[in-house]
């Protein structure tokens, strides 16, 4: 079991302004305020169920929050999320980024306190751009940088709000820290997602610090227990993005990640994740990637730019898709264990 820790920390941050109107600073890579160099206290972590024992099989469902282009129609889907999951009993990973985090506080607060206090949901934090570590998107210079300013830079950046048009950050409360004074805990994984080794190496530290236990990396098999910089690694054997499988048989197509999963040349127990992403559910593509991508990798950029929502009939063939997957999953639960994170964390020796 891992160690759990007293539920101290309130929810200290209601912003008044929205993240397009907060004031921009210039991002310091030296001077940084004493605070934002100690690691964060941990809080007790929501009680969970323990984890399905002697089964050779488990699957982790995770659904990535990232659409701030669409709040409302983003809200309704994890309302309906959150809801198929609590009716048949199934565990699922939520991951917020910071601008989703407060966009919930400040505009779907029953949301907010429905994903803190459901009994199968566990929340964890992602980034993206414009943080300027995000995979190949350094518009900042940070490999120019030593050690201890990258460090600076990061910690910063994960304890400070981004202003969407410039990338700087801001004065406002932001990053992992923030997502965990809203939640009220610290949340459970925060992965880099750089491909500069530096880089890499102090944003995992930061990580750590500021109290993540498990972080997030894809392309070859992951054994539970495996570590990373400290952290431990969320076990998968398939990454099956649901998403890419739409229209096809719920039951067959699980079952052939499963399979994936068992020829993976990893170690039992075999992890399935099955991923989704909550624009998935309504858009043509995500906000991040519209804005931060299709709008250039450099400032200035426009956030107020939009992927096109899809037709109803190809929303309602998605939510098909997962909602019979989750009911499949459910079903099979006498040979695959379905987990989140904190239950993860209870499975490592």
């Amino acid at each position: 079991m891992k160690q759990k820790y007293l539920l101290t920390l309130p929810l200290l941050f209601l912003l008044a302004c929205n993240l397009v109107t907060a004031p921009a600073t210039q991002t310091p890579t030296v001077e940084t305020q004493p605070t934002e160099t100690q690691p964060a206290q941990n809080p007790e972590e929501p009680g969970t169920s323990s984890a399905p024992v002697n089964l050779n099989d488990y699957a982790i469902f995770s659904i990535n929050v990232q659409d701030f282009s669409y709040p409302e129609q983003s809200a309704a889907v994890l309302e309906k999320i959150v809801t198929l999951h609590e009716t048949y009993n199934v565990p699922v990973d939520i991951y917020l980024t910071d601008v989703m985090a407060q966009i919930y506080a400040e505009q779907f607060p029953q949301l907010l306190e429905r994903l803190k206090t459901s009994p199968v949901v566990a929340i964890s934090y992602h980034y993206r751009a414009p943080r300027p570590y995000a995979n190949k998107y350094d518009w900042l210079g940070l490999a120019n940088m030593s050690a201890d300013d990258l460090y600076q830079t990061l910690l910063r950046y994960e304890t400070h709000a981004v202003d969407p048009v410039t990338g700087q950050t801001t004065d406002a409360p932001g990053g992992y820290q923030y997502v965990a004074s809203l939640i009220g805990y610290n949340p459970y994984a925060a992965s880099s997602i750089s491909s500069d080794a530096n880089t890499d190496d102090a944003i995992m530290r930061v990580f750590k610090e500021l109290g993540a236990q498990m972080t997030v990396i894809h392309g070859r098999a992951l054994n539970l227990g495996d570590v990373k910089k400290g952290l431990y690694i969320r076990p998968e054997h398939y990454d099956y993005m649901l998403f890419q499988n739409v229209g096809t048989d719920p039951a067959a197509s699980f079952e052939n990640a499963l399979n994936e999963a068992h020829n993976s040349q990893g170690n039992a127990p075999y992890f399935v994740g099955v991923k989704m992403h909550d624009n998935d559910f309504f858009a043509a593509k995500s906000a991040w990637l519209t804005v931060y991508v299709d709008g250039g990798k450099r400032p200035n950029w426009n956030p107020d730019l939009k992927s096109p929502l899809l037709s109803q009939a190809e929303q309602d063939a998605v939510w098909a898709m997962y909602e019979q997957t989750v009911i499949y999953a459910a079903s099979q639960s006498d040979r695959i264990g379905i987990v989140n994170l904190p239950m993860v964390l209870d499975m490592i020796p």
